[in-house]
C-alpha cells in the first residue's frame, strides 16, 4: 500500500485531512496497519455492541477496558490505548464526542465507593488525553472541544470533609463540585485540576501545576498553586 494511500485512510477515519508522515517503510506501514486492525477488530467486537450508543469506529488496544459500558455514548473514532480503562458507573453516564483518544494506563473513574457513585462525564471532539492521567468523575466533569492533556494529569472534582476532629476523616463525608475544562485548552504534563475549578477557553496550563482556582480564558498559568504568568493574546 502506498503511503499517499495510508494518509487517505486515516483522513478518512478522522473526518479531517491528515498528513501522514511519509518516513515510514513500506514494512513499517504494514506493521502499523496490521497493529490497527487487530486494535480495531477488538474494539468493534468487544466494546461497540455493548455501549448505549456509538456512532463510528473503536480501536480497543492489548489490556484496555470498559466497566459498564451501558453508560456510555460515544460518537467517531474511539481508541483506547494500552491497558488504559473507563470505569463508567455513574448517575447520568458518560458522552464522548468524536476523536477521542485514551492513553496508556490512563484512567477514567467515575465511580470509588459504590455508597455514592459519581454523577457524569461530558467529553467534546477531538480531546486527547496522555498516558497515566487520571479524571476522577464524582461531581459533574466537562472537558471541551479541541483540549490536550500531557502525560500524569490529575482531574478532580471532591473534597474529603475534614471539620471535625471527632472522627476520621474518612468518615466524614465529601463535598463534590462540578470541574469544567473549556475550549482549545492545553494541559501540560503532571499538572492537577481541583474540584470545583472552572478552565476558560484557549488556556494553557504549565506542566506540574495544582489549579485551585479558575483560569480566565487565554491565560498562561503555572506554579503551586498555580498564577497567572501571563496571556496569550
Amino acid at each position: 500500500m502506498s503511503r499517499s494511500l495510508f494518509t487517505k485512510i486515516v483522513s478518512k477515519i478522522k473526518g479531517e485531512n491528515y498528513d501522514v508522515n511519509q518516513s515510514f517503510s513500506t514494512w513499517d506501514t504494514i506493521l502499523i496497519l496490521f497493529n490497527k486492525s487487530v486494535a480495531l477488530a477488538k474494539g468493534m467486537i468487544f466494546i461497540k455492541p455493548f455501549l448505549k450508543s456509538s456512532k463510528g469506529l473503536i480501536f480497543k488496544e492489548k489490556g484496555a477496558k470498559i466497566s459498564f459500558k451501558n453508560k456510555i455514548k460515544c460518537g467517531k473514532n474511539l481508541l483506547l490505548k494500552r491497558n488504559s480503562h473507563i470505569y463508567a458507573l455513574s448517575n447520568k453516564g458518560i458522552v464522548i464526542g468524536d476523536n477521542f483518544s485514551l492513553g496508556e494506563y490512563a484512567i477514567i473513574e467515575c465511580t470509588g465507593v459504590l455508597r455514592l457513585i459519581g454523577e457524569s462525564l461530558q467529553i467534546g471532539n477531538n480531546v486527547g488525553i496522555n498516558h497515566y492521567c487520571f479524571i476522577g468523575v464524582r461531581g459533574p466533569v466537562k472537558i471541551g472541544d479541541n483540549v490536550i492533556f500531557g502525560p500524569r494529569v490529575s482531574v478532580f472534582s471532591e473534597n474529603h470533609n475534614s471539620d471535625r476532629f471527632d472522627i476520621p476523616i474518612k468518615d466524614q463525608g465529601e463535598t463534590r463540585k462540578s470541574t469544567t475544562i473549556g475550549n482549545d485548552v492545553w494541559i501540560g504534563a503532571n499538572s492537577v485540576i481541583l474540584s470545583g475549578v472552572i478552565i476558560g477557553d484557549g488556556a494553557i496550563i504549565a506542566a506540574g501545576a495544582v489549579v485551585s482556582k479558575d483560569v480566565p480564558p487565554l491565560a498562561i498559568v503555572g506554579g503551586v498553586p498555580a498564577k497567572i504568568i501571563k496571556y496569550r493574546k
